[in-house]
């Protein structure tokens, strides 16, 4: 953690992080996340700063502690965990967003976004903190790599049966292509490209025919994948496959540093 006073913010990394706002006897005011941190923090004492509430709070600010992270998810993540065990009273929190893994099932074939966990059931990546962003990319991923049509025929229903035709699966396809949704979820580079590639493709077909509704949702999907494949290493899944475990490791730091 990197502790600065309000007069050094230049000192501060252009990086996604969280901060943490300190009054002047060391106690915690306010958690925050960025993208950027140097620019969102020095965001607070620029004169266009609009909610009276946060213009109090920064007049109490003298210790800014600010932690580095590797991506906007992880920042996220460890902001949400930080919330939950630390309860600053200018945060005007009154819900959590929810952590989400996503399930590639075999039997039946499927790719889907989960809140509950089973353990050793199928497989599960993860987590990912918001449901529409994750649910955007799991639909997504179930379109691209359509393993719910790899099922023999007579588990099919006619539409479906067509489906599969029109796209070319089948059950033996079933491995290849839920190796392919594995790639993408386990953050492979070119695999992520390639999806992204071929939804944006999509998106742009959907503009080019006015289908404004679709584009967009295609939009969603395609900042979907994006956010689930940024790398994070502040929670993981439990080797008994049934929680979310967090680094606690990051915890203690911070908390060390508020002292």
């Amino acid at each position: 953690m990197l502790a600065v006073e309000p007069a050094d913010l230049a000192k501060l990394p252009a990086t996604p992080g969280v901060y943490l706002f300190m009054d002047t006897r060391g106690r915690l005011l306010y958690i925050g996340r960025a993208s950027n941190l140097r620019s969102r923090i020095r965001s607070y004492w620029n004169v266009g700063l609009d909610r009276p509430g946060l213009r109090g709070m920064v007049r109490r600010v003298r210790r800014i502690l600010a932690g580095p992270c590797v991506s906007e998810h992880e920042a996220a993540l460890l902001e949400r965990t930080l919330l939950e065990r630390l309860d600053p009273p200018f945060n005007r929190t009154t819900g959590f967003e929810t952590v989400v893994g996503v399930r590639l099932s075999s039997t039946p074939p499927g790719i889907a976004a989960v809140v509950g966990l089973a353990p050793r059931v199928d497989r599960v990546f993860g987590p990912y903190l918001g449901w529409a962003p994750t649910y955007a990319a799991a639909s997504a991923l179930m379109r691209l790599f359509p393993v719910h049509f790899c099922r023999p025929p007579g588990e099919l229903d006619s539409i479906e049966r067509d489906l599969a035709r029109i796209r070319g699966v089948g059950e033996h396809d079933l491995d290849d292509l839920s190796q392919r949704a594995a790639n993408v979820l386990d953050r492979d580079r070119s695999a992520v490209i390639d999806a992204v590639d071929r939804v944006r493709r999509e998106r742009e077909h959907a503009s080019e025919l006015c289908l404004y509704e679709r584009a967009s949702e295609l939009q969603r999907q395609i900042d979907g994948i994006l956010w689930i494949t940024q790398r994070q290493d502040v929670m993981r899944l439990g080797d008994s496959g049934d929680r979310w475990i967090v680094d606690e490791s990051r915890i203690d730091a911070v908390v060390e540093a508020i002292g």
